[in-house]
């Protein structure tokens, strides 16, 4: 048995096995789009350095 709380609004989930929750790590598809949206919107963002910004190439 598998038990883990949502990401996204913090529910327990239990079940039997892992192939029951497709969803996972999150409660419902509900909760996995809103995490996607949240990345998206740039309110999720993976901590590092900044990108340089991009140049425009030259024209030959």
């Amino acid at each position: 048995m598998t038990e883990f709380k949502c990401r996204t609004c913090g529910r327990k989930v239990i079940c039997e096995r892992l192939e029951d929750a497709p969803t996972l790590p999150f409660c419902s598809e509900r909760c996995r789009l809103l995490d996607l949206g949240k990345w998206f919107d740039g309110e999720h963002v993976i901590p590092g350095e900044s990108l340089p910004e991009d140049e425009e190439e030259p024209e030959n």
